[in-house]
């Protein structure tokens, strides 16, 4: 895949996403961001990123000169203004990042994974997320933001496949509210 279609998919995923939040949807969603701060932090810790939050560019870090379009990195802006200030903040790392991927070639740096696919699976579980006292915000539940660093030693996610997410959504929203919620909760 070239640079350009690496990023024009990206671009796709992300103006193809549903902003509107479902709460539904709120744990596995929560994991996903806890998968995301575990990769931020490897990659963060393999490139020496000077970075004190989890939200950065990576692709700078790893080699500034790769860099998305800007004519492309401004129209997603515009069509994921609905996900709130912190997608929109987060949108040009990931489209930067979708430029960087193939000149990385098929396999990643040995250990590190693709540092954005969890927030793009998490965007696609129904909208975003936003920050508010160190803490990202999911509906239902909150993800603080400190120590995301020591999470890069934690073990990955075991699945990313949407019947174990949605299997994780069932079984918390059975902890938190005492039935299963769906679409319409």
């Amino acid at each position: 895949m070239t640079t350009d279609e690496s990023v024009q998919a990206a671009a796709v995923r992300l103006s193809s996403v549903d902003w509107q939040r479902h709460g539904y949807r709120t744990w596995s969603k929560g994991k996903l961001m806890l998968e995301y701060f575990r990769r931020a932090a490897q990659w963060a810790e393999a490139y020496q990123c000077d970075t004190r939050v989890p939200f950065f560019d990576i692709a700078a870090c790893v080699n500034p000169a790769v860099r998305a379009d800007q004519q492309v990195v401004d129209q997603v802006l515009a069509e994921v203004g609905k996900g709130g200030w912190n997608v929109k903040q987060v949108t040009p790392f990931i489209l930067h990042w979708a430029a960087l991927r193939p000149t990385l070639g098929d396999e990643l740096p040995q250990g590190l994974d693709d540092p954005f696919e969890p927030l793009m699976l998490l965007f696609e579980r129904d909208g975003g997320f936003h920050t508010e006292n160190g803490s990202v915000e999911l509906e239902y539940a909150s993800v603080p933001m400190r120590d995301w660093r020591a999470r890069a030693a934690r073990p990955p996610m075991a699945s990313f496949e949407p019947a174990d997410l949605d299997e994780i959504d069932r079984a918390s929203s059975l902890r938190y509210s005492g039935k299963v919620m769906g679409p319409d909760d």
